[in-house]
């Protein structure tokens, strides 16, 4: 790999390229759960989970809207769980659970730390604007982001839209210089979706080795390692003229 120094923003997607989704979403289901006196079982998770990958299937096609699909996905949680409740409840427990989970996935402060002394860094997110503004702040990543964290339930668009991808590089001041912009994400429906949808150059974090179809990323990673790579000079650049 080398250095592609052209860039001068980085748009970092949040879940499961800075923070371990996996991890906090499993906190939280666990914690509400066991707070409306469920048993946390595996199959009861895992039943929330595919409830709620469904729902996000289906918002990611512009089928429902944000705050339907988290009260949705309790009311067909308590449903298929053949369980009396109030839905909107569940919500709200969940929502605060989540929000005090950031859980980061190893080595994104170091990441950021570096990136951040070359690069204007920005967060490009598909989330509730409570609980990723809540998880941001209790994480050490917050003052690498400053008010550049863009958040689809706050601006009513989402990844992959092409309107979204405009809102943030107009905030950004550099709508007409999108050359300068590499999108970062571990989604290939949403965020190399999105870039593609907005002719921006991105980065694919691929780290299950999956195949890129229908788009694909300019560039392909596995992990932070590789990424370095390609935005971060080598401390050995300085003497390249010496090689022979």
């Amino acid at each position: 790999m080398k250095l592609y120094s052209h860039y001068v923003h980085l748009l970092f997607d949040a879940d499961d390229t800075l923070f371990d989704f996996t991890a906090a979403e499993d906190h939280a289901i666990t914690k509400t759960l066991l707070h409306f006196e469920v048993e946390p079982s595996p199959e009861h998770k895992a039943l929330y989970h595919t409830v709620n990958a469904q729902l996000w299937e289906l918002f990611n096609k512009g089928g429902i809207d944000q705050e339907d699909l988290a009260h949705q996905r309790f009311r067909l949680l308590l449903s298929r769980l053949e369980l009396e409740g109030d839905a909107q409840a569940w919500n709200l427990y969940y929502r605060q659970a989540l929000g005090s989970c950031a859980i980061l996935l190893p080595g994104a402060e170091n990441l950021c730390r570096k990136l951040s002394a070359r690069y204007t860094l920005s967060l490009i997110t598909n989330g509730l604007g409570d609980v990723q503004r809540k998880r941001l702040a209790a994480s050490p990543l917050e003052r690498y982001f400053e008010d550049r964290v863009f958040i689809s339930g706050e601006m009513g668009c989402r990844k992959p839209e092409k309107r979204y991808f405009e809102i943030v590089l107009d905030a950004l001041g550099c709508r007409r210089k999108t050359g300068q912009v590499l999108v970062i994400g571990d989604s290939l429906s949403s965020d190399i979706r999105g870039a593609f949808n907005a002719q921006l150059d991105s980065v694919w974090l691929n780290r299950k080795g999956e195949r890129a179809y229908p788009v694909k990323p300019t560039y392909e990673i596995t992990g932070y390692p590789d990424l370095e790579r390609l935005l971060l000079p080598s401390p050995f650049d300085n003497f390249a003229h010496l090689r022979t």
